[in-house]
């Protein structure tokens, strides 16, 4: 016993399953493109972030000279600007005597993300730097 209006069922079930599994590869596809997306972006704020903080370093390091925006571009199109200031006060700190100062510098780096990405991360450092001799030395 056959029945007549059954016929090409299983072609449209197969269809069916083609078209569910078809959109389930190109739901994983787009998923995986948008994780190397996101990963890319990680690395890009990463990086300008470790550029911030290198100009941060290169700054404190050249304390008692003074930079004003000096730039410096790293491997893979990052740069930094450092800019270090030194303030006109000069400060007393406990365990020196009165014939010693201290002066303040504020240090300021700036990270530029790598080409291809839009974006700046920044950092800020006060630094005391001494003791310097003040004085008479008496």
């Amino acid at each position: 016993m056959t029945l007549s209006n059954e016929r090409g069922s299983a072609l449209i079930i197969t269809l069916m399953l083609l078209l569910i599994l078809t959109a389930i590869g190109i739901y994983a596809i787009s998923i995986s493109t948008t994780e190397m997306s996101i990963a890319l972006q990680s690395k890009a704020g990463t990086a300008t972030l470790n550029a911030a903080e290198a100009g941060v370093s290169l700054g404190i390091d050249m304390i008692p000279l003074i930079l004003t925006d000096c730039t410096v571009t790293l491997p893979g199109n990052t740069s930094y600007k450092v800019t270090t200031l030194g303030t006109p006060n000069f400060s007393i700190q406990p365990g020196y005597g009165a014939n010693f100062r201290f002066q303040d510098f504020n240090v300021t780096g700036t990270g530029t993300a790598p080409s291809g990405f839009a974006g700046t991360r920044g950092i800020a450092a006060v630094v005391s730097y001494g003791p310097q001799p003040i004085g008479t030395m008496y």
